[in-house]
């Protein structure tokens, strides 16, 4: 595909960038490397987000970072309610979002490209960006194991939850710890005793369940 790029001026999405590159930057201890710095593509339609990802796309990817790759693509903000499924999308939203994909990208440069698992990838980009505070809070732990090398939509549900419960019981040190060595794990299994190795427990649904009753 060719594509004809020009520069696109947006104070709302600036001021995200600038916040969420802060936060990411504070939260992982790292410095984005000065040159490529991440940069952001606004796509006007659903034919647009279909192009980039070379097929057809579900209604609710509004947001994404190839793999790899250092380029945030977002569908406009004014293009919602025709171009998705997302039909209340206020500013707030929008800027979580975008500061949900800046996230990715940090997690990327401190895993060193590892994305599995991806409740984990997910759900520290969800807890990062504020996205917590726009869900229902979680009742029972359910399915995010279940997210390990493939996504969808329920990973969203469960996964920032969890990454807020370590986080909140066991410090930052642990959470980081395991994203630095997931890269080094060939599978689900191999990253439960990982997980077991740094956490101190099992990594299954009764265990987090109580972990989430003792935080209610």
């Amino acid at each position: 595909m060719i594509y004809k790029i020009k520069e696109y001026k947006d104070s709302l999405i600036n001021n995200a960038y600038k916040k969420g590159m802060k936060e990411a930057s504070i939260f992982f201890g790292i410095n984005w490397p000065s040159i490529p710095t991440p940069s952001v593509c606004v796509l006007k339609s659903r034919k647009e987000i279909d192009s980039i990802k070379q097929y057809k796309t579900k209604p609710y990817v509004v947001a994404f970072v190839r793999p790899g790759g250092r380029t945030i693509y977002i569908l406009d903000i004014k293009k919602f309610k025709t171009e998705s499924n997302h039909k209340y999308h206020t500013d707030r939203k929008h800027i979580t979002l975008l500061k949900h994909e800046l996230c990715h990208l940090f997690y990327n440069v401190y895993s060193c490209g590892c994305h599995n698992p991806i409740w984990l990838t997910e759900g520290v980009s969800i807890y990062l960006s504020g996205q917590l505070n726009e869900r229902k809070p979680v009742d029972k732990f359910t399915n995010f194991i279940d997210f390990y090398e493939h996504g969808g939509a329920g990973v969203y549900f469960e996964s920032g939850t969890v990454v807020g419960l370590l986080i909140k019981n066991f410090g930052k040190k642990k959470i980081l710890e395991l994203i630095s060595h997931s890269g080094e794990v060939k599978n689900k299994n191999q990253f439960a005793k990982l997980f077991k190795k740094i956490y101190g427990f099992d990594l299954n649904y009764k265990n987090f369940n109580n972990l989430l009753s003792k935080n209610k």
